[in-house]
């Protein structure tokens, strides 16, 4: 939610700063502005604020219109990303509304659409993917550029090269490297057969374990949530662990404290599925949708994301499940 906070903050500043010469519009100044991070990538501070007016759309119900409005606010960014290309923090931001915008208004609509309009939805699969990866790459230089020889390390599919490269990870890193692996992961869900993603998909969960261990409760779980869908999705020849996948399961819950959706559905669709027990996906998808949105109105927008998610699934639950 942090991430939409600070894109609904870009439009305001970039509707007036879009108006100065370019010269001022890509300085630093700016760009660590939008992105809440320096050009070194280390977080930048906010000031305490009496009422947050971010809050009108990080609290918004209404998924299709802060879809149309998300496009505008990414291509923002971009444009400031091209014009300031060694700013760490714009880059890790850009790279993370790309990822955002493939999950939540590309890839997520496009699963509800009929078989008939099997050609739309892959149109749009490709779409998510292109945008993933775009993201991925982001993050990935974003790294890079604090600890030369990391991109190529990770992407080299030596899996001792990974864990050195990892092992340079601190805690300012851990943004960058949940939001490209989120964005590797996407794209590998959406195209298992990549050779280029197939051969280092071990890569993201090598990376997110070192997150997860500077950072066990960032984002109220979610890195956890990413290494259990992992987990319990990959074959075993390639990282896949049942036994990992519950444990990050729990993890998940800790962290979110049981106040968030995503770890309900992830535990639906990620542990649930392949066991076969329709009744704990169709319980666990009910504690997803009895979570009250406006118990945190700064997150209302993304629990009603994943609950359209979870109410979609429970609908559909026989299509997960053969019935004797």
């Amino acid at each position: 939610m942090k991430l939409i906070q600070k894109a609904a903050f870009a439009s305001l500043v970039l509707s007036a700063s879009l108006l100065l010469s370019c010269k001022t519009l890509v300085g630093n100044a700016l760009s660590t502005a939008l992105a809440g991070a320096n050009d070194k990538g280390v977080p930048q501070k906010k000031k305490a604020s009496a009422a947050d007016p971010m809050i009108a759309i990080t609290g918004e119900t209404d998924v299709t219109l802060v879809g149309e409005f998300f496009p505008t606010v990414l291509k923002s960014y971009e444009i400031l990303q091209a014009a300031n290309p060694r700013h760490i923090g714009l880059m890790t931001m850009t790279g993370s509304l790309n990822i955002m915008y493939a999950n939540a208004f590309v890839q997520t609509p496009a699963e509800t659409l009929p078989n008939e309009e099997f050609d739309r939805q892959h149109e749009a699969f490709e779409r998510a993917k292109l945008h993933y990866l775009r993201g991925r790459d982001l993050c990935l230089k974003a790294l890079d550029g604090r600890h030369a020889g990391f991109r190529a390390a990770v992407l080299s599919g030596d899996e001792e090269a990974v864990k050195k490269a990892c092992a340079k990870l601190g805690k300012y890193d851990v943004e960058a490297s949940y939001w490209a692996c989120a964005g590797w992961l996407g794209a590998f869900s959406l195209d298992p057969l990549s050779a280029d993603l197939l051969g280092t998909i071990r890569s993201p969960a090598l990376i997110l374990e070192r997150a997860a261990f500077l950072a066990p409760d960032y984002n109220a779980g979610a890195i956890w949530e990413l290494l259990c869908n992992f987990y319990m999705s990959a074959p075993p020849e390639f990282g896949g662990d049942t036994e990992r996948g519950l444990r990050c399961y729990n993890e998940a819950l800790r962290a979110s404290g049981g106040k968030t959706p995503g770890p309900y559905v992830t535990y639906a669709e990620a542990i649930c599925v392949p066991a076969g027990d329709r009744e704990g996906f169709e319980g666990s998808l009910r504690k997803a949708l009895a979570i009250d949105p406006d118990a945190d109105p700064s997150s209302r927008l993304m629990t009603t994301i994943v609950q359209k998610k979870a109410k979609r699934l429970l609908e559909h639950a026989s299509d997960y499940f053969l019935e004797w």
